[in-house]
This record gives C-alpha cells, sequence and structure tokens, in this order.
C-alpha cells in the first residue's frame, strides 16, 4: 500500500510532460527519482502530502493515513530501508505474475483431475464391451447347443 502511495506521490510530484523523461540517470544517487531531494519521505512528509490530495475521497484518505501510521509504527525496522522499484508498473507486473502463476496451478490440478476421469471412465467402457462381448458369446454358445 506505502508503494503505490509513493508511486501516487511521485506521479504528482513529475509533470505529465517530464514523465517519460524521467530516468535512473537523471539522478544517479537517488533513491526515489521525482521525490523532492530523491530521499524517501518521512511518514509526517507523506501526511502531510496526503492531506494536500485533491483527488482523493476523506474515506480514501483516511485509510491512507492508518495505514501510514501503521507502517510507521513499526512494520520496517529502525535504521533500514526498503528497496522500491524503480519503475510504476511494478505493482501491476507482480499481480499480473501472481495471477499467471495461480492460474497456472489451477490449470495444472483440473487437467490432472480431468485426466483421472478419462482415465476411470476408460477403465469402466472397457469393463463394460467386456461384459456385453462375454454375454453375446455366451448367447451364441447356448444356441449353437440347441441347434446340436
Amino acid at each position: 500500500m506505502l508503494q503505490l502511495l509513493l508511486l501516487g506521490l511521485r506521479s504528482m510530484f513529475v509533470s505529465a510532460n517530464d514523465a517519460d523523461d524521467v530516468t535512473v540517470e537523471d539522478a544517479p544517487n537517488a533513491d526515489f527519482p521525482g521525490m523532492p531531494g530523491g530521499k524517501m519521505p518521512t511518514a509526517d512528509e507523506l501526511l502531510k502530502m496526503l492531506d494536500s490530495m485533491t483527488g482523493l475521497s476523506d474515506e480514501d484518505k483516511e485509510n491512507l493515513r492508518r495505514d501510514l501510521l501503521k507502517q510507521a509504527a513499526g512494520a520496517l525496522p529502525s535504521g533500514s530501508q526498503a528497496e522500491y522499484p524503480q519503475d510504476e508498473g511494478f505493482a501491476s507486473r507482480v499481480v499480473t505474475s501472481l495471477f499467471a502463476s495461480q492460474f497456472l496451478v489451477l490449470m495444472v490440478l483440473l487437467s490432472i483431475i480431468a485426466l483421472i476421469f478419462v482415465f476411470f471412465g476408460y477403465k469402466l467402457y472397457k469393463s463394460l464391451s467386456e461384459r456385453e462381448k462375454k454375454r453375446e458369446e455366451k448367447k451364441k454358445n447356448k444356441q449353437l447347443k440347441k441347434k446340436k
């Protein structure tokens, strides 16, 4: 959630015309290009930025504020900085990747179940067809005995 907020705030600071021009090479020592000073903002700075955002409803602002305070309270150990991606498509790629892997697992499991059904269906068909053949052979044998 914090990553998405940071990416949204980043887009506020980078104008629409300059968004395509911002690269890591533009700010080689910056951890967060597009942020003031290239540093990760503190929780207080994020709360101030959150108050200045006009596109969010009050409920969304309150939810984000609550999440920020939770993460500032102890989500990251003191003295450590989280590694955040440099591009804006990271979250969508992660979601797409997770969805793709879950879809793949689901398809594998469904195919295994389908193969089990096919196997038992084949065995049932084979058994019934053999039983029918035996009945017909038995009838023929009885008819041959009656003719004699």
